[in-house]
C-alpha cells in the first residue's frame, strides 16, 4: 500500500515489514541481554514464518488493542489476507475468544455491535441507548452465551502483547511509541538523531529493563480503573517491590504519586491511609509535598519532623524551598509564603494598556522599547515627526539614541546556551550510548548526572567564558560590573551550530536569531556569571531546565532580567529557584508586576455571532454583528447574515430568528473576512462570553488556513469584577437589570450592541477608579 504526503515523498509498499525488521536488528543487536525466552520466541515465530504471513503478522502487530476483527484485516498487498490470519492462528500468534476474555472484550465492542449481541439474547433495551447503558446490560450475560455468539468468531486475541509492549519499551523507553515514527520519520515529518551517535541499551542488565518495564505498566494501568478497583489493585503487595535502576525509580516515583492522588481523590478512610503509604514510597517532590500537607492535618509534630529533614539534607530546591515556606508559615508564624513576599518586596510596577491582556510580556516589551522613542524625541527637540522619519533613514541603530533592548528569552536562552556549550560532552563524548535514533534527550540529562560524569570535561568549557581574549582583565569592583566574555566563547558557540543546527536534541529549538540574542547576552556579562550558572545547570539540569524570566531586558548598557506577572499571577515555585540561580550566580534579576491601564483612545470591536449551534466543530456561523467603541462611544457598526453551508436547526430557528432561506443567498465566510478584517484592525476583541464567538472566528479562520489572533477581553469577566452580587450575568437578564436594549435578543448586532453598553459601562467605572 503507497502512502504519498505532501511533501512528494512515498514509501515502498511494504513499508511496515521493512520497518518491523529494522526494530527488530536493533533489538537483536543491543538488547539481546536484556529478553527473556518468550521474547526470543518471539521474534523466532515471527522469523519462521513465509514472506507473506510475516506481512500480515506485521499488521496484527501494529494494530492497537488485544483484539482484533478479521474482516477489517484486508490489505491490497497481501494475498488471502484471511488465509494468513488463519495460519497465524495455526502457530499460535492468534487464538479464539474464550470466557476470561469476555469483559475486556465487550470493551472493545461498538454501539452497533453490542446491541446485534443483546438482540439475539432476548434482552430488553432501547436501541437509542447510550453505549454506556448497552455496554452495562451486556455485562448482566454469561460468559459461555458472549464467547457463543457469532460476533465472536469474528475476533481474534493476540497472544503476544506483553511480549511486544516490552520490545517496544525497550526500543523507545516508554509505552505509548509504536512503529509509526519509522514512517514519520521516512517521510520527514520525523527528525531523528544521527544513527552511528548513542545507540545501545538503555538498560544496564535485564533486571532493570524489567523492574523499569513493570512500573510503566503499572503508571498505565491507573487510568482504566474505577475507584472500587483502584483500591483492590492497591492492595497488591507486589506494587511497593523495590525499583531497580535510574529509569525504573523515575516510574515509580510518578506511578506511587498519581496511584496516591487517585486513591485520596475516594472518599475512605482505608483508601486515604493507602495514598499517604505509596507517598511515603515515592521520591516525586509532589508526593513528598502532599504528604507533608495531609500529615500536618493530624499529626503536626510528625509534619515537624518531616520538614526538619528536608531542610537539614536538601536533595530537590523546588522541594527544599516548599519546605522552608510551609516551616515558617506553621511553625514560626510567618503570616506571607515566601513566593508573596518576593512578589511584593521585590518587584515593581509598571501600567500596561490593556490591549496586551492576552500578551502580557509583550507589553511590558513594548512599554521599554516605546522609552526609546521619548529619548529620540527629546534628543531633537521640536522637529517634526516627518522630520525625525526622515533623519532617522540616514542613522544606523548604533547612532539612535535609544537606551533600553528587551527581548523576549524565558527558557530559550539558558537552554540554548547550556545545549550549545556542552553539545560535544552531550551528544559526542558520552561514556555510555543508550537508546534509539528517535531518543531527543541524552542519556546524561535524562538521568540528570553530566557533572557527575564528565565533570572535567565540562570545567573545561566553562573556562571559555572566563578567559580573556588578550590581557588579563581587572577583576570587577560589584557584582553588576560588566567583565566582557571572552570572544572564544562566541566563537565556539557559533561554529557548534553552525556544524550541528537544525538537529532534534530534547533541549532547546533551533531559531535564527538565537546566536544573535546570545551575542547580545554575553556581550553585557561578566563570564564568570555564566560559567558558574551553567556549571549549577550542568549539575543539576532537572532543577534548573524552566523557570527562568520572560525578559532580558538592556539598559544604558546594564543587563537585568525581569519575570513578568500580570494581577492575580504568583510566582511558581520553579520561577522562584531558577531566579535564585541566578542571582547566586551575580545576574541582576527583578519582576515585573504589571497594572491595567485603561486608554480611551483604544479601539474596541464588540462582537457577537450567530451559528447553528453550541459544539464548535460541527457548527458553523449563520450571522456575525460588530459594534466599534471608541473612549466609551459607539463610532461604527458591521454585520452580515452567513451562509453556514449547512442547514440551519429547527430549535436554531425558533431561537434567532435565523432561517434556512435567509441565509441560502447570504455572502461565505470568506467573502466577508477581508472587509471584517479591516473594521476590527487594531482594536480588542470583546464579546459577552469571549472564548465562544471568539473560538468560532479561530475555526472560520482555519478552514482558510489563516491564522486569527487577537487581545480579547470577555464583559462576562468584566462585569463581574467591576459590578459584582448582580443575580445572574447573562446578556439577557444584565440588560434588563440595568435597562439596556435588547429588542431583538439572539440577533447578532442587537446582541453586539447590547454588549457594547456593557463594556462602556465598565470602561467608566475603570476610569473612576
Amino acid at each position: 500500500m503507497q502512502s504519498p504526503v505532501k511533501s512528494g515523498l512515498i514509501l515502498p509498499e511494504k513499508y511496515y515489514l521493512d520497518h518491523f525488521n529494522e526494530f527488530l536488528a536493533y533489538t537483536q543487536t543491543h538488547c539481546a541481554a536484556l529478553l527473556l525466552p518468550a521474547h526470543h520466541d518471539f521474534i523466532q515465530r515471527f522469523e519462521q514464518l513465509a514472506h507473506n504471513t510475516q506481512c500480515m503478522f506485521v499488521r496484527v502487530v501494529n494494530r492497537k488493542g488485544l483484539f482484533i476483527a478479521c474482516s477489517t484485516l484486508t490489505y491490497g498487498e497481501i494475498e488471502d489476507c484471511q488465509r494468513e490470519l488463519a495460519i497465524l492462528t495455526d502457530c499460535g500468534v492468534l487464538r479464539s475468544v474464550v470466557t476470561s476474555d469476555v469483559s475486556p472484550f465487550l470493551d472493545t465492542l461498538n454501539k452497533a455491535q453490542l446491541i446485534e449481541l443483546l438482540s439475539s439474547q432476548q434482552v430488553t433495551f432501547k436501541k437509542s441507548a447510550a453505549k454506556a447503558v448497552l455496554l452495562t446490560l451486556a455485562r448482566t450475560l454469561s460468559a459461555e452465551a458472549i464467547t457463543q455468539h457469532t460476533l465472536c468468531d469474528d475476533f481474534k486475541v493476540k497472544t503476544f502483547v506483553d511480549e511486544w509492549q516490552y520490545l517496544l519499551f525497550l526500543f523507545f523507553g516508554n509505552l505509548n511509541s509504536a512503529l509509526d515514527k519509522f514512517s514519520m520519520r521516512d517521510l520527514g515529518v520525523l527528525k531523528t538523531r544521527n544513527k552511528s551517535k548513542q545507540q545501545g541499551p538503555r538498560f544496564d542488565g535485564i533486571e532493570e529493563a524489567q523492574s523499569a518495564f513493570y512500573f510503566a505498566q503499572q503508571k498505565q494501568r491507573l487510568g482504566s480503573l474505577c475507584p472500587e478497583g483502584l483500591t483492590e489493585f492497591a492492595q497488591q503487595q507486589e506494587l511497593q517491590q523495590t525499583p531497580v535502576g535510574i529509569t525504573a525509580n523515575e516510574y515509580a516515583a510518578h506511578f506511587w504519586y498519581e496511584l496516591g492522588c487517585a486513591l485520596l481523590a475516594i472518599d475512605c478512610e482505608n483508601a486515604k491511609t493507602q495514598a499517604l503509604a505509596f507517598w511515603r514510597l515515592s521520591s516525586h517532590q509532589k508526593a513528598q509535598e502532599r504528604l507533608i500537607r495531609e500529615t500536618y492535618k493530624f499529626d503536626k509534630e510528625r509534619a515537624k519532623l518531616a520538614l526538619e529533614a528536608i531542610l537539614d539534607v536538601p536533595k530537590d530546591d523546588e522541594l527544599s524551598l516548599f519546605a522552608f515556606d510551609f516551616y515558617q508559615r506553621k511553625f514560626n508564624q510567618a503570616k506571607l509564603s515566601v513566593r508573596t513576599q518576593r512578589l511584593r518586596e521585590h518587584s515593581h510596577k509598571l501600567y500596561i494598556d490593556e490591549v496586551y491582556k492576552d500578551r502580557v510580556e509583550l507589553g511590558v516589551k513594548r512599554y521599554y522599547e516605546g522609552q526609546n522613542l521619548c529619548v529620540d524625541n527629546a534628543a531633537h527637540g521640536g522637529k517634526q515627526q516627518s522630520e525625525l522619519q526622515a533623519e532617522s533613514l540616514d542613522q544606523t541603530p548604533a547612532q539612535l539614541p535609544a537606551n533600553i533592548f528587551a527581548y523576549r528569552t524565558e527558557n530559550r536562552l539558558f537552554r540554548a546556551l547550556f545545549g550549545l556549550t556542552f553539545w560535544h560532552e552531550l551528544f559526542n563524548e558520552a561514556e555510555r550510548a543508550t537508546g534509539s535514533e528517535f531518543d531527543r534527550r541524552p542519556r546524561l540529562i535524562k538521568e540528570n548526572c553530566l557533572y557527575d560524569e564528565l565533570g572535567a570535561q565540562v570545567e573545561a568549557r566553562l573556562a571559555l567564558f572566563t578567559q580573556c581574549q588578550s590581557q588579563p582583565q581587572p577583576q570587577p569592583q560589584n557584582k553588576h560590573q560588566i567583565n566582557s566574555v571572552s570572544s572564544h566563547a562566541m566563537a565556539y558557540l557559533t561554529q557548534v551550530a553552525s556544524r550541528y543546527y537544525g538537529q532534534p536534541n530534547g533541549i532547546f529549538r533551533w531559531h535564527p536569531k538565537m546566536l544573535e540574542i546570545i551575542g547580545v547576552f554575553l556581550r553585557h556579562v561578566n563570564g564568570q556569571w555564566v560559567a558558574d550558572h551553567l556549571r549549577a545547570m550542568a549539575k543539576n539540569y532537572q532543577g534548573l531546565k524552566d523557570g527562568y524570566p520572560d525578559l532580558m531586558v538592556i539598559e544604558n548598557q546594564q543587563l537585568r532580567f525581569e519575570e513578568v506577572k500580570a494581577p492575580g499571577d504568583q510566582l511558581r515555585a520553579n520561577q522562584l529557584v531558577s531566579i535564585d540561580a541566578l542571582q547566586n550566580a551575580g545576574f541582576n534579576v527583578g519582576v515585573c508586576q504589571v497594572e491595567w491601564r485603561y486608554n480611551p483612545q483604544q479601539p474596541y470591536v464588540v462582537v457577537d455571532v450567530e451559528t447553528t449551534g453550541g459544539c464548535k466543530p460541527g457548527h458553523r456561523i449563520t450571522e456575525i454583528g460588530a459594534v466599534k467603541v471608541i473612549d466609551s462611544k459607539v463610532v461604527d457598526s458591521w454585520s452580515s447574515l452567513i451562509n453556514p453551508e449547512r442547514r440551519v436547526p429547527h430549535f436554531i430557528t425558533r431561537l434567532t430568528g435565523i432561517s434556512n432561506d435567509m441565509v441560502e443567498d447570504a455572502p461565505l465566510f470568506c467573502e466577508v473576512i477581508d472587509d471584517l478584517e479591516a473594521f476590527m484592525q487594531d482594536c480588542i476583541f470583546v464579546a459577552h462570553n469571549v472564548n465562544f464567538d471568539y473560538g468560532f472566528f479561530k475555526l472560520e479562520y482555519g478552514r482558510l488556513e489563516r491564522a486569527f489572533s487577537m487581545p480579547k477581553l470577555c464583559t462576562v469577566r468584566e462585569m463581574r469584577k467591576y459590578y459584582p452580587g448582580s443575580p445572574s450575568y447573562s446578556l439577557g437578564k444584565l440588560s434588563k437589570e440595568y435597562g439596556l436594549s435588547l429588542d431583538n435578543h439572539h440577533r447578532a448586532l442587537c446582541d453586539a450592541q447590547a454588549a457594547a453598553e456593557l463594556l462602556i459601562m465598565v470602561n467608566e467605572k475603570k476610569h473612576t477608579v
